[in-house]
């Protein structure tokens, strides 16, 4: 399956290797082998609630690395010059999300299960939750 390429900056899809048999298919990331950074945290979002939303934020530092590991949803990028929205819904495929980019993921599906891998440890001051200061930085990017 060919993947569009995506127009907002730092931003980009990543292949997960993997491998399928008569068993079923199997995904796998590796330190060292094909991700753009080393992990440092991972999280994953379930369970959530018909018409909500997560994240709404953009990061100085940390990059991110988002998989559908079951069901999928709407991810909204934007670089504070460009926007557009992809659907994550293939485990064999993940959302490259660099610094300086606002995202906001909504539509999940109902039992959605999203894996995000995260190049930094949690640090609430590397964190952009106000849109127009976020705009106004990445613009001096």
């Amino acid at each position: 399956m060919t993947t569009p390429d995506l127009q907002t900056r730092n931003c980009r899809w990543l292949d997960v290797r993997g491998a399928v048999d008569a068993r079923g298919r199997i995904n796998f990331l590796e330190v060292g082998k094909g991700l753009p950074f080393a992990p440092q945290r991972l999280f994953w979002l379930h369970h959530i609630a018909p018409g909500q939303w997560r994240g709404r934020h953009g990061h100085r530092e940390s990059e991110l690395l988002i998989v559908a590991l079951h069901g999928g949803c709407r991810v909204h990028l934007d670089d504070g010059r460009h926007q557009e929205a992809v659907t994550i819904d293939d485990p064999g495929r993940a959302l490259y999300v660099g610094t300086w980019v606002w995202h906001e993921l909504t539509d999940f599906t109902d039992g959605a299960a999203i894996l995000v891998i995260a190049s930094t440890l949690y640090d609430e001051a590397e964190y952009l939750r106000d849109y127009d200061v976020f705009k106004r930085e990445a613009m001096e990017r």
